[in-house]
């Protein structure tokens, strides 16, 4: 599966945390530094796998924790219309 950034969401970083909201349905999200690596990881590469990847060798974490909280934020990001899946980029199930 492969995420993009919702149309007409902006994000600003704010130190070592983000904010990011949604124009059109006026959301606003806040993130902690590990979450503003994911939302930069997913922004630049769109794969949930590479950010986990990439947040594995950065941070001193358990896999399966680190594999969890991944996807609760961004089943929380999708849900608040701040992610979606990129279906130009996502192969179709036959």
């Amino acid at each position: 599966m492969r995420l993009r950034v919702s149309e007409n969401v902006v994000a600003r970083d704010l130190a070592d945390e983000s904010v990011l909201l949604n124009l059109d349905t006026g959301t606003y999200f806040g993130l902690d530094a590990v979450g503003t690596r994911l939302w930069h990881l997913l922004a630049e590469h769109g794969s949930p796998e590479s950010a986990v990847e990439t947040l594995l060798a950065e941070y001193d974490v358990d896999a399966p924790r680190l594999q969890k909280d991944v996807e609760t934020l961004i089943d929380q990001l999708m849900a608040k219309k701040l992610l979606t899946i990129d279906a130009e980029h996502t192969p179709s199930i036959r």
